[in-house]
């Protein structure tokens, strides 16, 4: 079981503030870019994690993140930012 936290909330108040979209508007990703989420939409699970946490350092995100897989994926559904079902 995985906690859930502040985690839906941060992301629905980024996403309404089009945090996400802004980002890929001004830097969008190259032919290089890797995986089924876009820069903006990895900006945004960043920007949760150091709201969420207090902490800004990159190299902790990935353990945090896997840590908190079902709760990411269901609110980022891969592209479609609906409400989270958590």
């Amino acid at each position: 079981m995985e906690r859930v936290d502040d985690i839906p909330v941060l992301l629905a108040t980024l996403k309404q503030m089009k945090v996400a979209e802004t980002l890929d508007r001004h830097y969008p990703t190259g032919h290089r870019w890797q995986g089924e989420l876009t820069f903006g939409e990895v900006a945004c699970v960043w920007l949760s994690y150091i709201a969420s946490e207090g902490d800004h350092r990159l190299c902790e995100v990935q353990p945090w993140a896997e840590q908190r897989l079902l709760t990411l994926s269901a609110c980022l559904r891969a592209g479609s930012w609906g409400w989270c079902c958590c």
